[in-house]
């Protein structure tokens, strides 16, 4: 009978030994000095993951899965540290293609990003593209991101990065209790800019409709235009924007393709689209069989 107890107790406690030994990929948008993703090395490195942080040298919001055509130069950094000078993409394709290509990462998680990364916003995300790129190689992925109240943007977010603590160590957990067999698809997590005790709770959500990014420019006093932010209606449950808005931290499963199904109405369209008449035919190049002597 102990027999059996500890053989269930040992399947048990298995899973979560396993995960708490991961070789982790850790990189993000903001720079890999920014103080979202120092928060979650810091909580991943003391939680026992084996973290190389590689990130990229700056902030490079906004670059989606874009990579730097002409190539880019890398710094070390002590303790497994990286700066790749590039997008987000650049600095995971470089980890996983070079840096660690003898030793490859369990997971790479980015973040923690300053703002949420939600609705339509997620397609022009830093943070999520360097999460899908690592899907898109073959590794599971999580980004984790921490929302933001725009009536702080003129004091630098101090809810935000209040936040990146607890957000942090609510990473640590999910990472404690997944199964990364199951990971086919980015985990992109959003935690809204309150303390641990204010947050309301866990909601597993779709993307929603809202941007973030409005549909104006406003002219700054240095002559450059920026962006105008506007916020999401609250109260709409299933829906991540409104749901971060709301205090709860949202999870959803994000597959890197963004093609949909075709409609029975729409497939005429290929009868009418090509014109043939006008294309030149192929023809085969003269082969010059006359060999000098």
């Amino acid at each position: 009978m102990r027999y059996l107890l500890f053989v269930t107790l040992l399947a048990v406690a298995l899973p979560c030994l396993g995960a708490s030994n991961l070789r982790i990929l850790l990189t993000n948008d903001d720079g890999f000095e920014s103080r979202g993703i120092v928060a979650l090395h810091k909580t991943l490195t003391e939680a026992g993951h084996d973290v190389y942080l590689i990130a990229p040298a700056s902030q490079k919001s906004g670059a989606s899965a874009s990579i730097s055509s002409r190539g880019v130069a890398v710094t070390a950094y002590p303790n497994q540290v990286w700066a790749v000078h590039g997008t987000p993409s650049d600095a995971v394709r470089v980890g996983l293609g070079n840096l660690m290509y003898n030793n490859p990462p369990d997971l790479v998680v980015s973040g923690a990003n300053l703002g949420q990364n939600v609705g339509r916003d997620v397609n022009i995300s830093g943070t999520v593209g360097a999460a899908i790129t690592a899907l898109h190689l073959g590794v599971p992925a999580i980004a984790l991101s921490v929302g933001l109240k725009i009536e702080e943007a003129r004091t630098g977010f101090p809810s935000t990065t209040g936040a990146f603590g607890g957000a942090a160590r609510l990473l640590s957990r999910v990472i404690s209790n997944m199964d990364l067999a199951d990971m086919t698809a980015v985990l992109n997590i959003n935690y809204p800019p309150s303390l641990p005790l204010d947050v309301r709770g866990i909601r597993w959500t779709k993307l929603s409709e809202h941007s973030i990014l409005g549909k104006r420019y406003y002219q700054q006093k240095d002559g450059r235009y920026a962006q105008e932010l506007t916020a999401p209606h609250p109260n709409a449950r299933a829906y991540d924007a409104e749901s971060v808005m709301d205090g709860f931290v949202t999870m959803t499963f994000l597959d890197g393709d963004m093609s949909v199904p075709t409609r029975r109405n729409q497939k005429y369209l290929d009868q009418h689209l090509l014109d043939r008449s006008f294309e030149p035919r192929y023809r085969p190049p003269t082969i010059n069989r006359t060999r000098d002597i």
